[in-house]
């Protein structure tokens, strides 16, 4: 990658952690599962972030004859990709009292995570989108039912960079465009809850 798809692999990730973490700072005035899932969002875009700091170490005395183009520098961030949309939609379905299946997005992601711990990177990386998939497509589903504009562009936005080709990041989508699927979200979430009172 050269200086100028690093810098934007870096600002592109740096947006999208900055987002997170603003959208977890709205969402704790509503809820606290989203505002969680919205941190681990971050936790995860940080770390793809900070990738091109990372320093590879001491050499390794038995290299892998098949090296991942993109190694994970935090090996366990990708449970906060597969964790963070989960969460999210966990708060939309409490929000809108169905209580069976926020229970069940969030126990299935939780069962997930340890199961995938010991795929490849291919595999955890397909795990974290499938569920990212899953949730906001239940966000959706749930928006468009409840008339929430802003639930249906965000579950559509997440939805839509969890589908498109990787372009090199390994804990989700497209960067820009799931910024902006999380800021509508955030935007739905507080309009769901007043929608409910």
């Amino acid at each position: 990658m050269g200086a100028a798809g690093t810098c934007g692999w870096v600002l592109s990730h740096a947006l999208l952690c900055a987002v997170c973490l603003l959208c977890a700072r709205r969402a704790r005035q509503v809820t606290d599962g989203p505002a969680a899932g919205f941190l681990l969002q971050a936790l995860a875009a940080a770390s793809d972030a900070l990738e091109p700091l990372w320093s590879p170490g001491r050499p390794d005395p038995h290299p892998d004859p098949h090296p991942d183009p993109h190694p994970d520098p935090l090996p366990g961030a990708w449970v906060s990709a597969v964790l963070g949309q989960p969460l999210v939609a966990f708060g939309f379905h409490r929000l809108s009292g169905d209580r069976a299946t926020a229970n069940l997005l969030l126990g299935g992601a939780a069962a997930l995570a340890p199961a995938a711990a010991r795929l490849p990177a291919d595999g955890r990386l397909l795990a974290a989108r499938a569920v990212a998939v899953l949730a906001a497509g239940s966000v959706l589903v749930l928006s468009v039912l409840t008339a929430n504009g802003h639930g249906v562009l965000g579950g559509l936005l997440t939805v839509l960079a969890n589908l498109l080709p990787a372009s090199g990041a390994r804990h989700g989508g497209r960067p820009w465009v799931l910024a902006a699927g999380n800021w509508a979200l955030q935007r739905a979430l507080r309009a769901q809850r007043f929608g409910a009172e």
